[in-house]
């Protein structure tokens, strides 16, 4: 009897109210179709980051934003938060590194190195400090340092190294096939250090049997460019006169690959169907009177695709405090169905499942729209692999939600808008955002687990 009764508490709290359920059924297939086949158009020519494409998805969900009526959250009454970023194009004339231990040496050629760096390097049998592979990072400041991809090669880690400010990171992995040493992005206010991903088996077993070893390098200065990117952002303030100053991100990356030999990559479920999504809940919730009680953040992100930079940008310099932002929920590939683990109609589900209880409460609130959530193969896995691990990282209890995590035409140009099912996206989308009102409206916010692999977003909290 106790039990029946704790169902039934938890099916009313999860219930929509006759004005909620209104509001959520303004959210429509025709518009989602409408808004995708600009966003994901061969006029945009693949939303790289940066490009004029990118810039015009930009400017039309700023437009979208205003339409909808959430209020400009940048500086100088914007949509836009600003970030200027330096392109380096690597110039490898004359590259050359080696590695020297004793009397024997290993010439790592240039086609097995991919260099970040906004400086010239050049370097004569500088002696390099090992990493461990696992543990303390001992103090690095104004050192060459050298580790495993296989530790260091994870953004989150890579960053939390960089911050340190050694002189150099080599990071090893072994051979297999050349490395394209393309352009990069780095944000002017942080200049992180340079580094060199070496594929070098040799290079990697010596390094793994923690042998002293100096290193010679020399590396021409690149071509650096100044470039703006863009977060568009739209705030819906809350109602209640306590939990408005409390925050709650929607969000999804605007941004794709770009066009190349094979074509433009549209990438209309990756991440134009995300993106499209945040758009049409924002409408739909914007007409919510009274809104909901805490403030709700409306968030597209630029660069994922280039490293989550448009969310560590974020991250990094927020519009409003992080230790008042209760949660992130993250959208990514909410358009099509066609899972290859099966088809995945009137669902959805999370990456990290249990590191909070953020899935459960959305879960509950979705069932109330006929939307169901499944459990991803080893979704743990790929909670580092959007935009939602920048916030873990400050403690912001943050899950990306997907429909069809693994797909046909992933970062392929076979991703276009005719292969979106946009009926089920809009019924998808309802559930959604029945899950963010729950969030916005309880007075409790989501809380960590006590699980293992959530310590270290719990811990982060609490600093």
């Amino acid at each position: 009897m106790k039990r029946i009764c704790c169902l039934l508490i938890v099916a009313i709290a999860s219930a929509s109210t006759p004005a909620e359920k209104a509001a959520l059924d303004r959210i429509s297939a025709d518009s989602l179709r409408a808004n995708l086949s600009f966003i994901a158009s061969d006029e945009l020519e693949g939303r790289n980051t940066p490009s004029a494409g990118l810039d015009r998805a930009a400017d039309y969900i700023a437009e979208c934003f205003r339409r909808a009526g959430l209020e400009p959250a940048a500086a100088s009454h914007s949509y836009f938060q600003v970030a200027k970023f330096d392109q380096s194009t690597p110039d490898l004339t004359g590259f050359q590194l080696m590695l020297k231990s004793g009397d024997q040496r290993i010439d790592v050629p240039v086609s097995e190195a991919r260099p970040r760096s906004l400086i010239a390097l050049d370097l004569m049998d500088a002696p390099v400090t090992v990493l461990p592979d696992s543990g303390v990072i001992p103090p690095v400041a104004g050192k060459v340092v050298a580790g495993t991809m296989n530790r260091y090669g994870d953004e989150a880690l890579l960053e939390e190294l960089q911050s340190r400010q050694p002189a150099l990171i080599l990071l090893f992995e072994k051979s297999g096939g050349a490395v394209r040493a393309g352009r990069f992005l780095d944000d002017v206010a942080l200049h992180h250090p340079p580094v060199i991903r070496i594929r070098d088996s040799a290079a990697l077993a010596r390094l793994q049997r923690t042998e002293r070893f100096t290193v010679s390098l020399h590396l021409a200065k690149p071509v650096v460019n100044e470039v703006s990117l863009r977060n568009v952002i739209g705030l819906l303030p809350g109602s209640d006169p306590v939990l408005h100053d409390q925050y709650v991100l929607l969000t999804a990356h605007y941004d794709h690959l770009g066009k190349g030999p094979k074509g433009i990559f549209n990438g209309a479920n990756d991440n134009g169907s995300g993106t499209v999504s945040v758009i049409e809940i924002a409408n739909a919730l914007a007409t919510l009177s009274p809104h909901p009680k805490r403030s709700i953040l409306f968030m597209t992100f630029f660069g994922e695709e280039e490293g989550l930079l448009g969310s560590y940008y974020y991250a990094h310099a927020p519009l409003f405090p992080l230790a008042n932002t209760v949660a992130n929920i993250n959208l990514e590939q909410m358009g099509r169905t066609d899972d290859t683990s099966g088809r995945r109609a009137l669902s959805f589900s999370f990456s990290g499942t249990s590191y909070s209880n953020l899935p459960a409460i959305m879960s509950a609130a979705a069932r109330t729209e006929g939307i169901d959530t499944w459990t991803l193969k080893d979704d743990d896995e790929y909670f580092d692999r959007s935009d939602n691990y920048a916030f873990a990282l400050r403690g912001v209890v943050a899950h990306t939600v997907v429909v069809a995590a693994e797909f046909p035409d992933y970062h392929a140009v076979g991703d276009t808008v005719q292969k979106i099912d946009f009926a089920n996206m809009a019924k998808v989308d309802r559930g959604v955002a029945a899950g963010l009102l729950r969030i916005a409206d309880d007075p409790s916010p989501p809380q960590w687990s006590d699980s293992s692999a959530a310590a270290i977003y719990r811990e982060a909290g609490r600093k």
